[in-house]
């Protein structure tokens, strides 16, 4: 919960109600508004980025206007029953008054989720950036809460040097965890009097191993106490290669790679923004590779799926088993609420297979993902640059679905 004390700007004397600002885990949201429908007014869905940088909260402040704007003048539409705007008027009102909570968020997207004729008053702060944006729709918006979700690996990083090593848990960006693991070391083990060296040397070479082996020990219990996903191992250029050829096989596949650093001076802060540098790039070689099978199955005639117009058709097939979405992808299409059909903007107001309204959605693809996830599907949101770029989204199906010209 963020409470934010406010004043007249005009009387500072004069106490303004405080700003309240209740929010939920990622997940947690994802799984409450996905289910969320509103008939009598449009849900606003908002995403506002604020930058780190203090000097830079005007400009959030500015952005955050402008999207209060927007809901603003889709209020003043004379199209929409009474009740709508004047509940559209309210969410404007509310959403304006989270100026207040800029400086408490900086380096974080604030997503908001209002509809007051429906009682819908949901926030989440999520760990990235995301674009500006608002959307007005009959359902809460969360294409940007499913990309985050996507992204958000539980991994370990592992800090180690040949006397200490440091273990981090991290996921959506926070530090969830941490553990030492220390060994001795000789303090000169490259120097000895005589034919004394090798001996040193030797010693100075078994009790690293040790130590190393203790530090895997340690990371062998995380992994599995808090089901972690991805490991990445930080530290010298010596040390690093030599922890690793101590990882038992099953923990291998799990490292997603490694970074050189000095273990002396490494924040915990400092630790992360290294080690997500590395589970980005693991991401972006995962997308490649998911983007190479869907696409290498449908020049095949296996059960794959590319374009929009496909991917309607397996979604609505209930086939697809994980979907590739163009990060930058956006499409208008209509929607069956009664049987849950999919189509594209200029597929008619009547839905094909029940004969009942549809009603139109701003981004089809949104309202897809979700009927994918609702089916035990997966989302994948593709940033790496990939022939998908082309195609908007590709599938891979759980069984196959012939194309719709075919």
């Amino acid at each position: 919960m963020i409470v934010v004390v406010r004043t007249d700007p005009e009387h500072p004397k004069r106490a303004l109600p405080p700003v309240t600002l209740a929010t939920k885990p990622v997940d947690q949201s994802l799984r409450d508004l996905v289910d969320v429908r509103s008939t009598e007014a449009p849900v606003v869905s908002m995403y506002w980025s604020i930058p780190a940088d203090p000097g830079q909260l005007k400009g959030a402040r500015a952005a955050l206007h402008e999207l209060v704007r927007e809901v603003r003048h889709a209020a003043d539409a004379d199209d929409l029953p009474h009740a709508a705007r004047m509940s559209l008027r309210a969410d404007a009102s509310r959403l304006l008054e989270l100026e207040a909570v800029a400086s408490r968020l900086a380096g974080h997207t604030l997503g908001c989720f209002r509809c007051s004729r429906a009682g819908l008053d949901e926030a989440v702060v999520l760990p990235s950036w995301v674009r500006h944006r608002v959307e007005l729709a009959a359902k809460p918006y969360v294409r940007p809460l499913l990309a985050v979700l996507d992204e958000a690996h539980r991994y370990a990083v592992v800090i180690v040097d040949r006397k200490h090593g440091r273990l981090y848990e991290f996921y959506l960006g926070e530090l969830e965890a941490q553990e030492r693991s220390d060994g001795r070391a000789l303090r000169k083990p490259d120097f000895a009097p005589g034919d004394k060296e090798h001996g040193v040397r030797h010693k100075a070479e078994e009790l690293a191993k040790r130590h190393y082996r203790q530090t895997v020990q340690a990371l062998e219990r995380l992994v599995q106490e808090r089901d972690i996903e991805l490991v990445v191992v930080g530290g010298h250029g010596d040390t690093v290669p030599a922890f690793l050829d101590e990882l038992p096989h099953p923990l291998r596949p799990k490292v997603a790679g490694t970074f050189v650093a000095d273990p002396n001076t490494l924040t915990p802060a400092a630790a992360r923004d290294q080690a997500q540098q590395v589970v980005d790039a693991y991401e972006r070689r995962e997308e490649q590779e998911l983007v190479a099978e869907a696409l290498e199955r449908v020049a095949t005639g296996g059960p794959g799926a590319v374009g929009l117009s496909w991917c309607l058709l397996a979604a609505n097939e209930l086939a697809i088993e994980q979907l590739l979405v163009d990060a930058d992808a956006r499409a208008p299409g209509r929607v069956c609420d009664s049987c849950g059909w999919l189509g594209l903007d200029g597929d008619g107001d009547i839905c094909p297979v029940d004969g009942q309204p549809t009603r139109a959605t701003p981004d089809v693809i949104d309202e897809m993902a979700t009927r994918v996830i609702d089916s035990s599907g997966s989302v994948e949101h593709v940033y790496a640059d990939t022939p998908l770029r082309d195609h908007a989204m590709a599938a891979l199906l759980r069984f196959p679905v012939p194309r719709p010209d075919a």
